[in-house]
């Protein structure tokens, strides 16, 4: 228990009676009960009635606001509750105890009959919601710094990110591409390029990073670079898969992997590739009326799991296909199939591929622009989950 004269002086560095004599605070002493409460304890729940006001003599306590802990304090003389007694209204929050805590506390009764004595407790209370004003303030303006770094961190990654994709379609005699990617947020995890390499080959890649923020972003642009460099030593499709996992294994600190399809395009009318987790690329035949070969998977996706029995993941081989004049081919994410809409429903492959198959006659720029429309048709104004990127190659 505290002794009336560690009161005195616990009082008279406190804002609400820094300015009180001596005698009045001997007053303020009688009216003070002082109580103890352990680690965890609710003084008051968020909409109780007001009814006293608790001054901190030691410990933390941590302020609630709809379920969230919001602000810590652990001041001495720390005013708690005063609001609901000046305007009758229930507690603005709920106040825990974060380790055993000592309090003096005035009832509502006590402390009008003290202020109708001494009106200078008045200009303390004016003190004490100056002071949380002034803090209230500093915290508000603190968040909406916060708020305005990452929109700027966010607007720099959605510049990289667009940054990454081709700024022009595939320049080659055997080969017309059109190609689109669109984030679910302001910056994605979905990545598609074109490589130029030698012996009049053409190379393309289309990676789906894990989720669609700022980490995802950053994984598909240390990609792109990882491409950029390994082409120049060795583009051959196990080599660039092998780079891209170590990349994606090196490089991330948590868990995250990528789904991605490679392939080599050779003038000599076959392409090799390696398909890592990714939904199946589909090649329509010219002139034939059968549905699609389906190049499918044959590898976990690149990172991911990070698990020595499954380190066959890393054993990359390319499997080879033969193209011929009037071929297409179609790279897409899951973003496409896997979109939703009002319904629940998704839009899935089979309408995906259905509609390729009406539409294969015309041009790689006419096919991208009538799926997209019909994927917006398919969502009716539902916001899409997940990125978009599409791919559609046609052989010459």
């Amino acid at each position: 228990m505290l002794a009336e004269a560690d009161k005195l002086k616990f009082l008279q560095k406190t804002e609400l009676f820094s300015e009180l004599p001596v005698t009045e605070l001997k007053a303020i002493c009688q009216i003070t009960s002082e109580v103890t409460y352990p680690a965890d304890t609710t003084l008051f729940e968020e909409g109780d009635e007001g009814d006293s006001l608790y001054l901190m003599v030691d410990g933390e306590v941590s302020i609630i606001k709809a379920g969230t802990e919001v602000l810590f304090f652990n001041k001495k003389g720390y005013c708690l509750g005063e609001i609901a007694l000046i305007d009758n209204k229930p507690r603005s929050a709920t106040v825990k105890t974060v380790k055993s805590t000592q309090f003096l506390r005035i009832t509502r009764h006590d402390f009008y009959n003290a202020m109708a004595r001494e009106p200078r407790i008045g200009s303390g209370m004016f003190r004490v919601l100056n002071d949380k004003i002034r803090h209230d303030l500093e915290i508000q303006m603190s968040a909406i710094r916060k708020e305005i770094a990452q929109e700027e961190s966010m607007r720099l990654a959605a510049e990289v990110q667009k940054s990454i994709l081709p700024n022009q379609e595939i320049s080659h005699p055997s080969l017309a591409s059109a190609g689109y990617c669109r984030p679910a947020n302001t910056v994605g995890g979905d990545y598609y390029d074109y490589l130029n390499l030698s012996d009049n080959r053409v190379a393309i890649f289309l990676g789906d990073v894990m989720g669609h923020g700022y980490h995802s972003a950053m994984l598909a642009a240390m990609t792109k670079s990882c491409l950029q460099t390994q082409i120049r030593f060795d583009a051959s499709v196990t080599e660039v898969m092998k780079a891209l996992t170590r990349v994606a294994e090196e490089d991330s600190q948590a868990f995250i992997y990528m789904t991605c399809c490679y392939l080599i395009i050779h003038p000599d009318n076959r392409f090799e590739f390696a398909n890592a987790g990714h939904p199946q690329m589909l090649l329509y035949r010219r002139g034939s009326d059968s549905d699609p070969l389906e190049l499918e998977s044959s590898f976990m996706p690149v990172g991911f799991p990070r698990f020595a029995e499954l380190a066959e993941h890393s054993q990359y081989y390319s499997t080879e296909v033969e193209w011929f004049p009037g071929d297409l081919l179609v790279l897409y994410s899951d973003g496409i199939t896997e979109a939703f809409n009002p319904d629940a429903e998704m839009y899935g492959l089979e309408r995906l591929k259905a509609l390729i198959s009406e539409k294969r006659h015309l041009s790689p720029t006419e096919i991208k622009e009538k799926i997209l429309c019909d994927l917006q048709a398919h969502q009716q104004g539902e916001s899409a989950n997940d990125d978009i990127t599409l791919v559609v190659a046609k052989f010459i």
